[in-house]
């Protein structure tokens, strides 16, 4: 109860799923922000039989996209390739240019980064396996829905106003990547494009999207056998109420 609002939609839906009482109520995006990437000689991902793949941690979203993307490539995802765990995008991206690792998942603005340095994309991950979704967005509890629900509407119009801008200006977009992560103006435009590409149209996403993560969590053993409905753990009230309010329900074009 000491937290209000939880802007990481993934642990807080894991939770929600087994009982606590949250609801997504914004959602930033419905695709897996990764890139799969290695070092320039590896042109195809079948010559990663046997290689030294990073992760963050074994089990957790990264890693488990990973392996259904391997899978679905025609590579066992458990036999044929090593993880090398503790490989967030900062320290892949270093291991990756000094050789130490033969691809690591990479999120922006590391990817983009390492293809800048001349290491090889081999596949944007929420592409090539969108039944492995990652969800991330505006989590809040059912008491403060219920007990203060002109604040959240206020947290929710916030934050859509918020990347309706980050959608509409990208002049705006590129210069916060760029101070943000001290990156040249070249390279942020690059990251702010694979940025525009995750985020949802109008801030929702369906209650399939949401059984697939749901899904996904179970592979790693910590879920429930049974979930709930995927509908209950959303709550998209306040967003539509305020898209009818402004006559912005439709999608927002990027410029």
């Amino acid at each position: 109860g000491q937290v209000d609002y939880i802007a990481h939609g993934g642990a807080a839906l894991r939770a929600a799923a087994r009982g606590f009482p949250l609801r997504l109520v914004y959602a930033l995006d419905d695709k897996a922000p990764f890139w799969f990437v290695s070092r320039p000689e590896i042109e195809r991902v079948e010559m990663l039989k046997g290689k030294k793949l990073g992760v963050s941690f074994p089990g957790d979203t990264p890693h488990l996209v990973l392996k259904r993307f391997l899978r679905k490539r025609g590579l066992d995802p458990d036999r044929d390739v090593i993880y090398v765990s503790g490989q967030f995008s900062p320290v892949a991206f270093q291991a990756l240019a000094v050789g130490a690792l033969d691809a690591a998942v990479l999120a922006p603005p590391y990817s983009v980064l390492a293809q800048d340095k001349g290491l090889r994309a081999l596949a944007f991950l929420g592409k090539e396996v969108p039944d492995a979704p990652v969800i991330d967005g505006i989590v809040t509890s059912e008491k403060k829905i219920r007990t203060q629900a002109l604040e959240v509407k206020r947290m929710v119009r916030a934050t859509h106003r918020a990347v309706q801008l980050y959608r509409q200006r990208r002049d705006l977009g590129v210069e916060f990547l760029a101070a943000e992560f001290k990156l040249p103006k070249a390279t942020a435009q690059k990251v702010y494009q694979d940025a525009i590409e995750l985020l949802t149209p109008r801030g929702e996403v369906t209650a399939e999207k949401l059984r697939d993560v749901l899904e996904m969590a179970r592979e790693t053993g910590q879920e429930k056998p049974v979930l709930p409905p995927a509908e209950a753990l959303l709550d998209f009230s306040f967003l539509r109420e305020i898209q009818k309010e402004s006559g912005k329900g439709r999608e927002l074009p990027s410029r």
